[in-house]
């Protein structure tokens, strides 16, 4: 291997967030010299924009909310008030705690931290350009592009006013707003419908499509709706918003709902409807990259249509799952320095952090049924779980699929306390290629949530202990 120069790697990565700083520290691990290029923030927007900062205030909300039902539990203090300053504040210090880890892992794995918008010249080049308009070329045997999204603004008349945000700024906590508009009832829009509305504000949701979070089951979906819809949140399904005008400093939202035109007025707007792949002005039309709709095209070995320079995360999608990204970027990084990388596209998890949360992983019901796979469904309510029973937290349930054939587990839905943390189980299983008897003969801890996963694996086979035997 020939000596390198100052500005020459083995990988140069244009992003740190979840899938470019993760894969720098794979490269580095497999002994590579490696270069990342972020022109925000490190952690990308997961950790400054998305995840992170939303899980704090969820997190807080939450305490917000047990402590108004704290008398239940017996325990009686004044009623809790909430300091909107100090909410910011809190959710900035834990950004700024995990960004500074980033940072620190970067520096500990020996990974040069590049500040600066990254450009593909050719294969084997990456321009950086500082804020200050300086400019320097990198020399890279292969890249990664790990670029992100950004959010999608639909082409709606009037999204360009005071006080319509998107995601992005919505994690700053805009407000307080006594009334507020969620365009979007995906995992974003259903979030913040929930943090908003534990804040004493009044929502309204709107969604196109036939029930909220639309990429999930159904079943799941409903338990959520009724959840938000106790909290006070307005739900709209299929209803498509027209237009925003302002009249006396408020927001009057028109849309179009199962054909009927109305207006709902509110102080603000939140547009939660998705985001897309940020790839403009990254030299891929100049180098010859190929992107089709969604994002930049790869084949299974996340390599683009130029050899050499691969890609990963959001960039290729637009959808928004760090932990994905993650993986794909390990992936991509090691077949890139000739280790051959996977990821499981059929076993990638989803959670969404409302009350109660969701969480999925595989196939739903539907989408078995869209394959033509004959499946065996089984189910346990929270409403039958001890733990549950005993915290208060008796909303939603635990649904199983499995193939009716051979018992193997294709997917899990789970809507109810603690879901995001009671997937891994069922993301466990399908990964190993388990059957639903062996979460049911696998023995689980008593009394807590992740029993639910157990009765429900048991109701597959027909033998769930806790709920009586169906009818039929």
């Amino acid at each position: 291997m020939a000596a390198m120069s100052d500005l020459s790697y083995d990988l140069v990565i244009i992003g740190g967030g979840p899938a470019g700083y993760v894969g720098a520290i794979r490269a580095a691990q497999l002994g590579a010299r490696v270069a990342v290029v972020e022109r925000d923030a490190w952690g990308g927007t997961c950790l400054n924009r998305g995840c992170i900062p939303s899980k704090a205030l969820i997190h807080a909300v939450e305490a917000l909310a047990l402590a108004k039902e704290a008398k239940a539990f017996g325990i009686a203090f004044g009623e809790p008030t909430v300091n909107w300053e100090g909410l910011r504040d809190y959710k900035s210090r834990v950004v700024k705690q995990l960004r500074s880890g980033v940072e620190t892992l970067l520096d500990g794995n020996k990974v040069t931290k590049l500040a600066g918008r990254g450009k593909l010249l050719g294969a084997d080049e990456v321009q950086v350009t500082g804020e200050d308009g300086t400019q320097q070329v990198l020399r890279a045997r292969k890249v990664l592009l790990a670029t992100g999204a950004v959010p999608l603004i639909p082409p709606v008349p009037g999204l360009d006013a005071c006080n319509v945000f998107t995601s992005d700024q919505a994690v700053d906590l805009p407000g307080p707003f006594e009334s507020l508009v969620v365009v979007g009832a995906g995992a974003v829009g259903c979030e913040f419908a929930y943090i908003y509305s534990q804040l004493g504000t009044k929502v309204a949701l709107f969604e196109m499509l036939p029930h909220v979070l639309p990429t999930e089951d159904a079943d799941v979906a409903d338990v959520l709706a009724k959840c938000l819809k106790r909290a006070g949140v307005k739900i709209f399904c299929e209803a498509k918003v027209l237009g925003v005008r302002e009249v006396d400093g408020r927001k009057h939202v028109e849309y179009d709902c199962q054909g009927k035109c109305e207006t709902v007025e509110a102080d603000a707007v939140l547009l939660a409807v998705g985001r897309r792949a940020a790839i403009a002005d990254i030299g891929l039309e100049e180098v010859g990259v190929e992107t089709h709709r969604p994002g930049i095209c790869v084949n299974e070995r996340l390599e683009t249509s130029v050899a050499g320079v691969y890609a990963a995360g959001d960039c290729l999608r637009g959808v928004g799952l760090a932990h994905l990204a993650s993986h794909e970027a390990i992936a991509a990084v090691e077949n890139a320095l000739g280790e051959g990388g996977h990821v499981n596209y059929d076993c990638v998890p989803a959670a969404i952090y409302t009350h109660p949360e969701v969480a999925s992983v595989g196939l739903t019901q539907t989408k078995a049924a869209e394959k033509g796979v004959d499946v065996t469904v089984g189910t346990f309510p929270f409403a039958a779980n001890s733990r549950a029973v005993a915290t208060r937290q008796r909303e939603g349930l635990v649904k199983l699929i499995a193939e009716a054939a051979t018992g193997r587990l294709l997917g899990a839905s789970i809507v109810g306390p603690n879901a995001s943390e009671l997937i891994a189980e069922a993301a466990l299983a399908i990964q190993l290629g388990a059957k639903a008897a062996d979460l049911a003969e696998t023995i689980h801890s008593h009394p807590t949530l992740s029993e639910a996963v157990h009765e429900a694996a048991l109701d597959v086979l027909g033998r769930c202990l806790h709920m009586p035997p169906r009818k039929g």
